[in-house]
């Protein structure tokens, strides 16, 4: 059999068609980790670029620093200044007024009510609740005087010089002694004796002085003015040592007497005044009343000697404007 148009004797002729061929699975995987390789060459090597161009525009390159020089010469230390000139000021000015007063050789009672000072006053401390007291007043930003029993102060050793430091420290004699009831030369040496110990405990000047159970011998203004000292009364006696005071009994028999220039006496060894004196702190500030100290208060708003002379007659703080005294 034989195929149309084919020749006889002459071999098959084979034709190939070239067919296109597609990429296979592994050619395009070695494209893309070729890509992937060329972007991780290029990414750290923009950031360079980027990095390097920032900091040459931020912050330029310094030149060298010069050789050092020759060391500069050491300076002496600048000299102390002293204390506030304010406060020095203030502390002369008190020592001032107690040495106008003290030679007069008269107690004093109360200030003249000028001014909106108050002075609160504690007695025969320092004592078991002292330390209590000194917290209340620190807490009401409050000050007071401290009149010192000489021989408690072993009791208690530590207790002057803080109240030194929120108030001002006074002598009430070595023993609590009546001094009307000593000869001249013992009720002395009750004085002295304080005085030193109390200086020397509370580190501080004592310059004030109140009598035991208020009794001042005829000779005792003399003696204290030879001693460049002041004698204290009062012009609010609390009676906080009367059986069955009680804090609320206290605040109203203390109260109507809170009043400018007014001198009030306490006591440091009663729980009843510890508990009672938040109430009178806060009513002296409704009234706009500030308790400073006694040399305070002798500062700001001292007694006149017509003032003085009136409440030795009256033994107490006299209103002049009614008793018309010259």
């Amino acid at each position: 059999m034989s195929w149309p148009g084919r020749r006889e004797g002459l071999p098959t002729r084979t034709v190939l068609i070239p067919v296109e061929r597609r990429p296979g699975r592994r050619r395009r995987l070695r494209r893309v980790v070729l890509v992937l390789a060329a972007v991780l060459l290029l990414v750290p090597a923009a950031a360079v670029a980027i990095s390097f161009l920032h900091n040459s525009r931020k912050a330029p390159v310094a030149a060298p620093p010069p050789p050092p020089g020759p060391p500069a010469p050491l300076r002496p230390p600048a000299p102390r200044l002293p204390p506030s000139s304010a406060a020095v000021v203030a502390a002369r000015e008190r020592e001032r007024a107690i040495t106008r007063l003290q030679g007069l050789a008269l107690p004093v009672f109360c200030g003249a009510a000028h001014g909106n000072e108050i002075a609160l006053t504690f007695d025969d401390g320092p004592g078991p609740y002292t330390a209590q007291l000194l917290a209340v007043l620190r807490r009401f930003y409050a000050q007071a005087t401290f009149f010192l029993v000489g021989d408690r102060i072993r009791y208690w050793p530590r207790l002057p010089a803080a109240e030194a430091t929120i108030g001002a420290v006074g002598d009430h004699t070595w023993s609590h002694a009546d001094l009307g009831r000593l000869p001249r030369r013992a009720a002395l040496r009750e004085i002295d004796r304080a005085r030193v110990a109390i200086a020397s405990a509370a580190n501080a000047s004592v310059r004030l002085f109140r009598t035991p159970y208020g009794y001042d011998p005829p000779w005792l203004g003399r003696a204290l003015a030879a001693r460049a000292m002041l004698e204290i009364r009062w012009s609010v006696d609390s009676s906080d040592y009367l059986a069955g005071t009680t804090a609320v009994r206290l605040v109203r028999r203390v109260a109507p007497g809170l009043k400018p220039g007014a001198i009030v006496l306490f006591h440091d060894l009663r729980a009843t005044t510890v508990r009672a004196l938040p109430t009178l702190l806060r009513l002296i500030r409704v009234r706009h009343l500030r308790a400073v100290t006694v040399p305070e208060l002798l500062r700001t708003d001292p007694p006149s000697y017509r003032q003085l002379k009136a409440d030795s007659r009256g033994r107490g703080c006299v209103d002049l404007a009614t008793a018309g005294h010259e």
